[in-house]
């Protein structure tokens, strides 16, 4: 427990980084699921525009973990390139894995108590825990997949949960991995000003 407290202190801009942008990400896909809905609810193409949304906001949620780690991880390669005299302590490659792992855990958790509510047939519990991770700004980046493929069925619904978190841990791992490497950089000038 203490190694995961230090873990947070030692990293807690960068953690509180991403659940800020976890809630704004959520917040958006509220913003453009539930209009969508409304307006396209009889609509024969429902099932494709709610899932070309869906592909939009967590295409930039997506985007935007991979370049907050990516710029992380391209502040040490350019201390490495500078040759700076400091002693460089330069975290392990899977750093933006641990990362990801670690601010998404919350989710995580309530995805996979989700999971077991609906696997075990807890009806009042999975429907809470739907309404928690879909309609607060928790994971609602992909309601409008959820919404998408709500006429396919529970089992669909839950596998496409549990799916939804793998990208996340991907991307976070892909841009620091990168970004050390001095390599993926979308905008070099951020870091170039600190």
């Amino acid at each position: 427990m203490k190694k995961l407290i230090a873990f947070f202190k030692q990293n807690s801009k960068l953690i509180v980084d991403f659940w800020v942008n976890q809630v704004v990400w959520s917040v958006v896909g509220l913003m453009v699921s539930w209009p969508m809905s409304i307006m396209l609810n009889k609509d024969p193409n429902y099932s494709l525009y709610m899932g070309l949304a869906a592909a939009f906001t967590a295409g930039i949620f997506w985007f935007r973990i991979y370049d907050m780690l990516n710029q992380h991880g391209l502040k040490y390669a350019i201390k490495r390139n500078k040759g700076s005299s400091e002693q460089l302590n330069i975290p392990s490659d899977s750093f933006g894995l641990k990362i990801g792992l670690f601010a998404y855990a919350p989710t995580i958790l309530l995805v996979l108590i989700f999971a077991a509510f609906s696997i075990f047939n807890f009806e009042s519990g999975r429907a809470i825990m739907a309404a928690v991770i879909y309609m607060i700004p928790i994971h609602s980046i992909y309601n409008a997949g959820w919404l998408a493929l709500s006429d396919l069925g529970e089992t669909v619904l839950v596998i496409f949960t549990v799916l939804t978190l793998i990208p996340i841990p991907c991307f976070a791992w892909l841009g620091y991995y990168l970004g050390v490497r001095d390599k993926g950089v979308i905008a070099r000038e951020k870091v170039n000003k600190e």
